[in-house]
């Protein structure tokens, strides 16, 4: 039985270990247009062939089935890039991201000026004081950037709390006895918020190759949901709504609003997008009543509520580095 050009595509793409969604990302296409080719729903442009072939290592002819592919296997014994006498080879990479390369860099510059300042006015202030009271100052700041925590306030007030005393510039100083009692303080607090911010029930979340995908549960008159990495549309259905959290990031997701039958006298949304796109949808039943807070990010809203909605939702959006768009249907 003569082979087709998805099972030729799904071979090499198995024969290199590369999932659908990789080989995706290579070619700068969707994983549903890999999917749909390996199923021979649709073929790749003629344009993406030679990609294809390079990618597998053979030539357009054996991916196309014109030409037999006796010595693909072994081509790929060998790495091209690595000598033939050398041992094995590892290569570590690691990248920051922006957060972490902003708060690099920040901190160097905050290292760089006090020492300047220092030295203009003769002070007395070494390397390692300059250092780690900026590091834990701009290490705290920049986990608030991305959401609150106790632990990430308190490396503020503490680095902030060293460095101006490092410059003699506070009335009081705090002994050695106080700081730590203070510090476990802290970080008790963060604990027992993040301990009360669990759900009482056990639940299910979907995790694919290693990245969280989607988390959904509905608890009573409350639900969650939050997604990372990819694309979805949630259906919310609920007789009575009272409190709800969403949360995404890195991916556009819909979230829409149609199966909530009631709402509460109280009723409130947690909406939370980073590095993404959200779509809230709303029936015209229900009035929203929004505050708003962003960081290089844009909310808004579409529509209008019916003139006598039959209730209110008071959205909290809170948006960084992405977009929140509320929109009445």
């Amino acid at each position: 039985m003569e082979q087709t050009l998805g099972k030729r595509i799904v071979q090499h793409r198995k024969r290199l270990g590369l999932t659908q969604d990789q080989l995706a990302e290579k070619l700068g296409v969707t994983a549903q247009a890999v999917s749909k080719w390996e199923n021979d729903q649709s073929c790749p442009d003629i344009a993406m062939l030679p990609r294809l072939a390079e990618i597998f290592g053979i030539t357009t002819d054996v991916l196309l089935g014109s030409a037999p592919d006796e010595t693909v296997h072994q081509a790929e014994v060998v790495n091209p890039n690595e000598e033939a006498d050398s041992g094995n080879h590892f290569e570590f990479t690691w990248d920051a991201g922006r957060k972490g390369s902003l708060g690099f860099a920040l901190l160097v510059l905050a290292v760089g000026i006090q020492l300047i300042i220092a030295k203009v006015m003769n002070y007395d202030l070494s390397f390692w004081n300059a250092l780690w009271p900026s590091a834990l100052l701009i290490l705290g700041a920049t986990g608030l950037f991305s959401k609150f925590s106790f632990v990430s306030l308190g490396c503020v007030l503490f680095g902030g709390y060293f460095l101006l005393d490092r410059w003699q510039l506070l009335p009081f100083t705090l002994g050695g006895e106080l700081i730590f009692p203070i510090i476990l303080v802290v970080f008790g607090v963060s604990l027992l918020v993040d301990a009360f911010k669990k759900p009482w029930k056990p639940h299910f979340s979907v995790n694919h190759n290693g990245k969280k995908k989607t988390d959904y549960r509905i608890d009573g008159e409350t639900f969650e949901y939050s997604a990372s990495f990819g694309e979805a549309e949630q259906f919310i259905s609920i007789p009575r709504l009272n409190r709800g959290r969403i949360s995404t990031s890195f991916g556009e997701y819909v979230i829409d609003l149609s199966g909530v039958e009631e709402l509460s006298d109280s009723c409130s949304l947690e909406v939370s997008c980073s590095f993404g796109e959200l779509t809230l949808l709303v029936p015209r039943r229900f009035q929203v009543r929004q505050t708003t807070s962003t960081a290089f990010a844009e909310v808004g809203i579409s529509g209008h509520p019916d003139s006598a909605p039959d209730g209110v939702i008071c959205v909290k959006a809170n948006a960084n580095f992405g977009e929140i768009a509320i929109r009445y249907i």
